[in-house]
């Protein structure tokens, strides 16, 4: 099987399962402003806005400390190196969205990776409304995987259809753009997208070279808030991406967490004294055993029921900076003053950078912040 569920409404994956170049920058989207008559859009966010995300829908607002990284400063979310972080477009995929319109941008409302109560996300959540269409993106033999229930799927082909009521049977034959596959169930506002490799491998949707999903973009760089330091090194800080695209169904489009976040040590003098240290990079859908090593206590999404009968649904996306998955700021360096710069990526590429003044003494790094006392002492 593909997945287990183990938390009503959201698409989960565990180890066991079995069974573009795209144009970043879209101009037909249009920002939602809670004061455009009768709750639609406006051209211009409101005041408060981070790109097109309106104000309510922001975990804290945007940093006027962050800033665009310089030409060179970092590498691309998607250069490294691994198979399929980019192209490895599915054969006979067809270019669209798995929603009518098929050839314009729909809103998401969750990335790759996020954290899940029993998994991290398998795909991207398309925002929708209930009982709307489904087609597929790829002709091919369908395969209903479950056809009801909170996580109601559908596999045809490389691609999979979460929340979906199933309007066609296994051993059916589809065609893309044409066949109705299901329709969105009822309460769920959306489908969760999920594409998987000859392996059945998760892979990311939204990849450079390989995504249907297109058009896509995003002109809204991440936004990245103060960090906590612990004197041993540990690094948290809470992060999010804004959205450019942004609808209103029965919710308004959410904040995504971002696609990547890292950080690099400078001394004084402004030369790195680290590599960049990856916090994350999701490329590919990470191990769900990483998670407490990625995500830090206080992290979570909305959830199922926010989004059901809210129409504001805010997540809270707080990460193990350093200390998890990559290293602690280094303790051997000599006493003194340091700028710590984090970096956060989203899906479109976009990138920010925050600089933090550190200081390091004899008894190690100043705290800074409000640091949990769950992490204190548990770095590697």
């Amino acid at each position: 099987m593909l997945a287990v569920v183990l938390a009503v409404g959201q698409p989960l994956a565990d180890a066991s399962r079995s069974g573009r170049r795209p144009p970043w920058e879209h101009r037909g989207a249009r920002t939602f402003s809670p004061r455009a008559a009768g709750g639609g859009f406006a051209k211009h966010p409101g005041r408060g806005s981070a790109g097109g995300s309106p104000n309510p829908t922001l975990p804290f607002p945007p940093n006027p400390r962050d800033r665009s990284p310089a030409r060179g400063e970092i590498p691309s979310l998607y250069a490294d190196g691994y198979a399929c972080s980019t192209a490895c477009r599915p054969y006979a995929a067809e270019i669209g969205w798995p929603l009518a319109p098929f050839h314009r941008q729909h809103p998401l409302r969750a990335g790759l990776n996020e954290l899940r109560p029993g998994s991290l996300h398998v795909g991207v959540d398309i925002q929708a409304r209930d009982g709307q269409a489904v087609y597929a993106v790829q002709p091919g033999i369908a395969r209903v995987i479950a056809a009801s229930g909170p996580n109601a799927r559908i596999q045809i082909g490389n691609y999979i259809y979460w929340h979906t009521t199933p309007t066609v049977r296994t051993g059916e034959l589809v065609s893309a753009f044409a066949t109705v596959i299901g329709r969105v169930m009822n309460g769920y506002g959306h489908i969760a997208f999920s594409e998987v490799d000859y392996r059945d491998e998760y892979l990311n949707p939204l990849r450079p070279g390989g995504t249907v999903l297109e058009p896509y973009g995003n002109r809204a760089r991440p936004v990245i808030g103060s960090p906590a330091i612990a004197a041993d090194g540990q690094a948290i800080v809470a992060a999010y991406s804004p959205q450019t695209f942004v609808r209103r169904t029965t919710y308004v489009t959410p904040v995504l967490a971002p696609a990547a976040m890292a950080y690099r040590l400078y001394d004084s003098a402004g030369t790195a004294v680290t590599p960049l240290e990856w916090a994350f990079r999701g490329t590919h859908l990470l191990s769900w055993s990483e998670r407490s090593l990625i995500y830090a206590p206080g992290a979570h999404a909305p959830g199922y029921a926010c989004f059901a009968t809210r129409s504001i649904c805010v997540p809270q996306w707080i990460f193990r900076i350093a200390g998890g998955l990559a290293p602690p700021l280094p303790p051997t360096l000599p006493a003194g003053r340091y700028r710590l710069t984090i970096y956060a990526w989203d899906w479109a590429d976009n990138a920010t950078a925050l600089d933090t003044s550190v200081a390091l003494g004899p008894h190690g790094w100043k705290p800074a912040g409000r640091f949990p006392r769950a992490l204190l002492g548990s770095a590697p």
